[in-house]
C-alpha cells in the first residue's frame, strides 16, 4: 500500500489506488451465489407474489454500521451464485430475485409452479408471480427508448422483482404525469413512486480529499490493470468526461484515459502516471482498516454494501434496485445503475463499493444527502472494466 493515506485528503496514492474513494480507499465484496437446483416438484403450496406498492422511503432508510454489513456479507456470501444458477434453469419461468433481509432468505418469483421444487432445493424461497422477468424487462427496453422525451420531474425507472411491476419515479408534476401516460401504454406492468427529490451526480468544485481533475474534485474507485500490465484506475465518467491531468495532494497521478457519462453508463478510466504510485487490490475503510478486494461477482437487491468517499467517508446500506435508468436532467440520462440505501454527498463520486470483499462498482449520483436519508447510485465495475478493457486488481 504504500504511502497510502486513508483519512487524510489524498485522491488514490497509487498504492491507496483499488479503492480510495474519494479521499478514502476501500475494498469491497461482493455476497453471491451458491448453485443447487434439481427435478421439480409439482402439488407444492406456494405463496402468490404481491404487487402492492413498497414504501418508497424503504428504499432510503436502511443504514448499516460496518460492523453490521460486515457480518452481513459473511451470511450473504452465495447468493449471487445461486441466483445465477436460478436464473439459468428457471429460464422463462424466472421472475426475479431479491434477498429479504428480514427473514434471511433470498426470495425467487416464478410464473410457473414446476419449479418450486428447483428453488427450494437452492435455499430459496419462491413466489408465483404474474409476468417473467423478460416480460417486466420489455416495459423497460420501451421506457429506454423515450427516455430522451422524459422530463427533469421523471427521475428514474426500474424494474422491481419484489412487485413483479417497473416503477417510474417521479415528482408529481403536469409534464411528468403526461409522460407516464404515454410510457405506461395500454399495459398494467407499470406503477409509479412519486418523490419531491431528484438525483444529481456527486462530483463538486471544493478542492481537498480525494482527486482533482479541472474543477471537479472526486474519488478513486479501484485499481485496475490494462492487457500489458499498465496502471489505472476506475472512477466515475461524470468526474473525467471533461479529460485532463489527475491531481493528488496537488501532485500529477494520472492522466484521464476515457470518460463515458450518457445512455452507455457513467464510469471512467485515468492512467496512472505516478511512477512510485502501484495498483493494489486494497480499499480504506478509514477506522476499520483496509480491505483486501478478492473478486467482482455482483450482489443481488436486498444485499449489504459499503462504499468509501472522501466527503463522507465509509457507509454502509443495501442494495434497492438494479439496472434503473436514472435522469440527471440536461439530457444526461445513464442506464444500468445499482440503487442502494447508501448515502453519500458532493465529492463522493468515483468511490468504491463493495458487497464483503468483492467490488460492486463506483459511485455515481444521488438523492438527496447523508443529512436527509439520501440514497445513491453506482455504476456496475463489471460492466465498466469491460467496456474500458481493463481489469479490476484483486488480492
Amino acid at each position: 500500500m504504500g504511502s497510502h493515506r486513508v483519512a487524510g485528503a489524498r485522491p488514490l496514492n497509487r498504492k491507496v489506488l483499488l479503492g480510495l474513494v474519494i479521499g478514502v480507499t476501500l475494498s469491497a465484496g461482493i455476497t453471491v451465489i451458491a448453485t443447487a437446483n434439481q427435478t421439480p416438484v409439482a402439488q407444492q403450496t406456494v405463496e402468490v407474489g404481491s404487487s402492492t406498492p413498497l414504501d418508497s422511503s424503504s428504499r432510503e432508510d436502511v443504514r448499516l454500521t460496518p460492523v453490521e454489513a460486515a457480518t452481513r456479507a459473511r451470511a450473504e456470501a452465495d447468493l449471487g451464485r445461486t441466483v445465477d444458477s436460478l436464473r439459468r434453469k428457471l429460464g422463462s419461468a424466472y421472475a426475479g430475485a431479491w434477498y429479504d433481509s428480514t427473514k434471511r432468505k433470498l426470495m425467487v418469483g416464478i410464473i410457473d409452479r414446476l419449479y418450486v421444487g428447483d428453488v427450494r432445493q437452492a435455499g430459496a424461497e419462491p413466489r408465483m408471480m404474474k409476468n417473467n422477468l423478460a416480460g417486466l424487462y420489455g416495459q423497460k427496453t420501451r421506457l429506454d427508448r423515450l427516455a430522451a422525451s422524459a422530463p427533469p420531474a421523471v427521475v428514474a425507472w426500474y424494474v422491481d422483482p419484489a412487485t413483479n411491476s417497473v416503477v417510474i419515479e417521479a415528482r408529481k408534476e403536469p409534464v411528468a404525469e403526461a409522460f407516464i401516460d404515454k410510457a405506461k401504454g395500454t399495459g398494467d406492468l407499470v406503477r409509479v413512486e412519486w418523490t419531491d427529490r431528484g438525483p444529481r451526480a456527486l462530483a463538486d468544485v471544493v478542492g481537498g480529499g480525494g482527486y482533482t481533475v479541472g474543477d471537479f474534485r472526486c474519488s478513486i474507485g479501484f485499481s485496475a490493470t490494462g492487457p500489458a500490465g499498465t496502471k489505472h484506475f476506475i472512477t466515475a465518467g461524470h468526474c473525467t468526461a471533461g479529460g485532463g491531468v489527475v491531481l493528488s495532494d496537488g501532485q500529477e497521478l494520472g492522466r484521464v484515459d476515457a470518460g463515458t457519462f450518457d445512455t452507455d453508463g457513467d464510469f471512467g478510466l485515468v492512467d496512472v502516471t505516478d511512477p512510485a504510485a502501484q495498483a493494489t487490490p486494497s480499499v480504506d475503510t478509514r477506522d476499520g482498516g483496509p480491505i483486501t478486494v478478492t473478486g467482482t461477482d455482483p450482489a443481488p437487491i436486498g444485499a449489504s454494501v459499503c462504499r468509501s468517499g472522501a466527503t463522507t467517508g465509509f457507509r454502509c446500506g443495501e442494495i434497492t434496485g438494479v439496472d434503473e435508468t436514472v435522469n440527471y436532467g440536461e439530457g444526461k440520462i445513464v442506464r444500468g445503475l445499482t440503487r442502494t440505501s447508501v448515502c453519500a454527498e458532493p465529492g463522493d463520486s468515483g468511490g468504491p463499493f463493495l458487497s464483503g470483499t468483492q467490488a460492486q462498482g463506483v459511485t455515481s449520483g444521488g438523492i438527496g444527502d447523508c443529512a436527509s436519508n439520501g440514497s445513491t447510485f453506482f455504476q456496475p465495475v463489471v460492466e465498466a472494466a469491460t467496456k474500458l478493457g481493463v481489469s479490476v486488481v484483486t488480492g
